[in-house]
């Protein structure tokens, strides 16, 4: 391919040179192969672009060419001819594939045009917010498996509201986080309560792989704003007092609270969750405005900046995602590290949440700082 376009730009420097020697006639016929030798450099350029994207986004330990069989519905040799640039995929098949591996069309246009940053907001399509909730998860599962099975992985994150990566592991806190959305979301009565909750079984299922997939992330960094759990007993303490979560379901959501705090603590002491997670985490001294996490998967990078506690607003560009990177590193020295470390203020700030967690009774005030 490489050997191609290096003949064809030599054709083209000839064919110009005699457009500007020649007159007339023989300049015109120059001119016009000089013009369709640039349109199919430009083609060839665009059909190694193309594959080149494509097969840098499949996932790890995944072949690309079964893959490729399977998405497309095409034979194996129809696979190899649009990798070696023979023919071209269709827009159609481009379409399918960057929703399905997650990048932008936009890019393989204007890849080169580095003042323009191109933004995936995850719309999803549908009026449903279970249907909303369900597509958003999905592609949080597709980043663990991504980062699961990557031979590289750094994941930097700033925080502001307990993350998925972490309720995944309690059911009932898990329920609580899709009762929350639903809730706001859906057109119905405010009375809408949590036991009218039911999680649908795709969900459920995406749920236990997702929490597979944690365990197995290596390269973990937390920054935690110094009220995240604190945002998180507040949602329930409202929803409490306005009597949607009956007695019994607040205590099981207070025994999980309580455990949760227990999980995290742990990761602090001993740096681990699971046998090969690892996990750095800090304590913000300031507080965090927004919820942000930059991924390096291999070669890979992207950021998200998450609108809610669950929507992020995702970005590929290398440059800029250095730019965010450098910013989270930043953040750092306004945080103290409390993996393996600093054990007086590991005690002090897990045993203030536990008794945040305690006051959220049914006769308490709303819980202020």
């Amino acid at each position: 391919m490489k050997k191609k376009r290096k003949f064809i730009r030599s054709r083209i420097i000839v064919k110009l040179y005699f457009c500007c020697v020649l007159k007339d006639t023989l300049y015109f016929i120059f001119f016009y192969k000089a013009i369709v030798d640039l349109f199919f450099l430009f083609m060839d350029n665009l059909r190694s672009t193309i594959a080149t994207k494509i097969l840098s986004n499949i996932p790890p330990r995944v072949k690309p060419i079964d893959y490729l069989m399977e998405a497309l519905n095409i034979s194996r040799e129809s696979v190899y001819r649009r990798i070696r640039g023979d023919i071209s995929f269709t827009l159609e098949e481009i379409a399918k594939l960057s929703v399905e591996l997650g990048f932008s069309i936009d890019e393989l246009i204007i890849k080169d045009m580095h003042s323009r940053v191109f933004f995936d907001l995850h719309i999803s399509g549908t009026q449903d917010p279970s249907e909303t909730f369900m597509i958003i998860f999905q592609q949080y599962f597709q980043n663990t498996f991504d980062m699961s099975y990557a031979k590289e992985i750094e994941s930097t994150m700033i925080l502001n509201h307990i993350p998925p990566a972490y309720v995944i592991f309690f059911n009932h806190l898990f329920k609580f986080t899709y009762y929350r959305w639903m809730h706001q979301n859906q057109e119905s009565s405010l009375k809408y309560c949590y036991s009218d909750v039911t999680l649908p079984d795709k969900l459920v299922y995406l749920q236990q792989k997702a929490m597979e997939n944690m365990k197995k992330i290596r390269n973990n960094t937390f920054i935690f704003d110094p009220n995240i759990f604190l945002n998180l007993i507040r949602e329930i303490q409202y929803y409490y007092k306005r009597r949607l979560i009956t007695d019994s379901e607040f205590f099981v959501l207070k025994e999980e609270l309580l455990a949760l705090i227990d999980m995290v603590e742990s990761i602090a002491q001993t740096g681990f969750h699971g046998s090969e997670a690892r996990f750095n985490l800090y304590l913000s001294a300031l507080n965090i405005e927004s919820s942000s996490q930059y991924i390096r998967c291999d070669d890979q990078v992207k950021s998200q900046f998450f609108v809610n506690s669950l929507e992020p607003v995702t970005i590929t560009n290398p440059s800029l995602c250095a730019i965010h990177k450098k910013w989270l590193d930043s953040i750092r020295k306004y945080a103290t590290l409390i993996t393996q470390s600093n054990e007086i203020l590991q005690v002090r700030y897990f045993s203030k949440q536990r008794s945040h967690i305690e006051e959220i009774s049914e006769l308490s005030p709303f819980i202020t700082l």
